[in-house]
């Protein structure tokens, strides 16, 4: 099965880390100030869902991990092997800024396993999602926010001279916060809808899509088309949100799915919207059919798209895809970040 990066990225990680051999950098300041550590620098409030509002009264430096729970979630609580949908925002102690936040329209959120093992980091935003992997446990529950402060050299010391693309200096001190916004599900959970008179037909095996089926289906349009097959009534994919899905794509005519997800167990996250950056691995940059394809889809959905080449991969032939292709991609919108 061909790897899903290769089917719908557009563009690379923004990086690949290096471990950091010496901290030569100081704080982005000149001078050290006294400050204080942990939230006798700052408080943090604001509701859940929403980008967090720091009051700091003194400069926060470095220190050891100072750990609360602001939020407790009245939600599900997570199991070992659930994908938590995490939001997350980091505010630096030294610039007093928020320099991080996935509730913008340009940084998507994030799924994170529960008990999952750590993967080699290749962007900023793997470190975080790492270090917040350990604030968001086994029986956490949907609706809770954590927060902590911790100094960059504490909680990255083998790459605190990684952030400099944020403006945190390798000896800054950070407010980290986190929220649990769902939990990826397992299958799509709606009301059937009429499938248009353009939609091929879904092959299954033992109710698993399998492959699309063209016979009858009329000519492709040449703009791009969304049939929603599944009602789903959770939370809408938007702008700068992470959608995380079961897909297939097949091209017009084509007898077999040049790529897939729903015989294994992996899933895809993807960024929504133009320009919106790639924060972590963990999110995918899409072709731009996908990206407004998904835009206004509610969690639960399944949704059929068809994608001129205009908004695909145009003239230029991937493999399995020849050039000035239409795909279609059955999509199964399982959480939102």
């Amino acid at each position: 099965m061909l790897d899903h990066r290769s089917r719908l990225l557009t563009r690379p990680a923004a990086f690949v880390l290096v471990p950091t051999l010496a901290l030569g950098l100081a704080a982005c300041g000149d001078e050290a100030s006294e400050g204080a550590e942990g939230f006798d620098a700052v408080s943090v409030s604001g509701d859940f869902g929403t980008t967090p509002e720091f009051d700091f009264s003194d400069q926060l430096v470095s220190g050891d991990a100072e750990e609360k729970v602001l939020i407790e979630g009245e939600g599900a609580a997570l199991a070992e092997g659930d994908q938590a949908l995490v939001n997350l925002t980091v505010a630096d102690g030294f610039s007093e800024e928020v320099v991080i936040d996935t509730y913008s329209d340009t940084m998507p959120g994030f799924p994170l396993e529960i008990g999952g093992e750590g993967t080699e980091p290749q962007a900023a935003g793997d470190l975080f999602a790492d270090y917040v992997s350990g604030l968001i446990e086994e029986g956490t529950t949907v609706g809770t926010r954590v927060a902590v402060t911790v100094g960059v050299d504490e909680a990255f010391p083998d790459y605190a001279t990684a952030f400099t693309d944020y403006a945190i200096g390798n000896q800054d001190g950070l407010v980290i916060v986190a929220d649990v916004n769902g939990i990826v599900a397992d299958g799509p959970d709606g009301k059937k809808q009429q499938a248009p008179a353009w939609a091929p037909t879904i092959v299954e095996k033992k109710g698993v899509p399998s492959s699309l089926d063209f016979d009858g289906t009329p000519q492709p349009s040449g703009k791009l088309r969304v049939a929603t097959l599944i009602k789903g009534d959770g939370a809408v994919v938007e702008k700068g949100t992470a959608a995380v899905v079961d897909y297939l794509g097949q091209v017009y005519q084509g007898d077999k799915p040049f790529d897939e997800s729903f015989s294994s167990d992996r899933t895809l996250a993807a960024a929504v919207g133009k320009d919106v950056e790639q924060f972590t691995s963990s999110v995918a940059s899409v072709i731009d059919g996908w990206s407004q394809g998904l835009e206004g889809v509610a969690v639960g959905s399944r949704v059929l798209i068809e994608i001129p080449p205009s908004l695909g991969y145009g003239k230029k032939a991937q493999d399995g895809i020849p050039a000035n292709s239409t795909l279609y991609f059955l999509v199964d919108v399982l959480g939102v970040a």
